[in-house]
């Protein structure tokens, strides 16, 4: 018997994927669905409240005023009712089985996460951009620990709880990774599941793609600073720089569609990581 688990569906503004995403969630094992907006302006609330009208296991969540990815996530695990949760992004579907196999895995494990299949909603050429780190396994900060991506992660809701839950002041881009590095400290292991697919999808757009570089490179110093306090083994502070290397032969590439997409997509990490540096007095470039 497959174990008790709420699938937390994490949304702000993606009311145009939602609906397919709640969709793909469709499962014997699925005990509910909990959609936890974060106050978005595009009309999800009534994408939900509509689709939940015909099927009772899909809710709303308001995780109210406070922005960012972790207040969401925590009322969305909140809110529900199993006694352990799955969470994914809004924008994102998961694979088939994905609930089923997430829930099997929390019967033994703590702490589960799968991999993250790039192809199903990217085209080629934007799948390859950041190569294919994202399908090999387990991901780690720098090899010092392991953690599971937001978007495709399965705790036990006694170990959130123990753990002190999500980090709402933890900025965004790296908050998944403090929330391993906790798990990590604590002895709590994190079980790679290889049947809990999620399909991720990729920003397209330049402006888009920097941004999000901007902010996943910005938080990462935080989390090498919270190692050093802590004593651990951290990565070295010139550990991205193949990197600019990177950027520096790849410029040729900017008169592409694609080589666009994946130079901005790395100077904006790279420049969030120097701001990072910066705002958090850490150096990781």
């Amino acid at each position: 018997m497959v174990a008790r688990v709420s699938a937390v569906v994490v949304n702000y503004n993606a009311g145009a994927h939602l609906v397919e995403c709640v969709r793909s969630l469709r499962s014997e094992a699925v005990d509910e669905v909990v959609v936890a907006d974060n106050g978005s302006t595009d009309g999800t609330a009534d994408v939900v409240r509509r689709y939940g009208a015909a099927n009772r296991r899909v809710r709303l969540v308001d995780a109210g005023a406070r922005p960012g990815l972790n207040a969401c996530r925590n009322a969305g695990a909140a809110a529900g009712r199993g006694r352990s949760f799955a969470l994914c992004d809004a924008d994102d579907l998961v694979g088939d089985g994905w609930v089923a196999a997430m829930g099997e895995s929390l019967r033994q494990h703590e702490f589960v996460t799968g991999p993250l299949d790039l192809d199903r909603l990217n085209p080629q050429w934007l799948a390859d951009t950041r190569g294919r780190s994202e399908e090999r396994g387990l991901p780690t900060f720098y090899g010092v620990f392991p953690f599971a991506h937001g978007n495709n992660l399965g705790l036990r809701r006694a170990v959130w709880e123990g753990l002190g839950r999500f980090d709402e002041d933890f900025p965004n881009g790296a908050d998944d990774i403090e929330f391993g590095l906790r798990a990590w400290r604590a002895g709590v292991a994190v079980h790679f599941v290889p049947g809990a697919v999620v399909h991720y999808r990729y920003r397209s757009r330049p402006r888009e793609l920097w941004k999000q570089g901007l902010t996943y490179g910005g938080s990462r110093p935080l989390v090498r600073r919270r190692l050093k306090e802590l004593g651990a083994p951290a990565p070295s502070p010139v550990a991205g720089w193949r990197s600019w290397l990177w950027l520096v032969r790849h410029l040729p590439g900017l008169v592409s569609p694609e080589g666009r997409a994946a130079w901005v997509w790395v100077a904006g990490n790279r420049v969030g990581h120097v701001r990072g540096s910066l705002r958090h007095r850490c150096l990781l470039v």
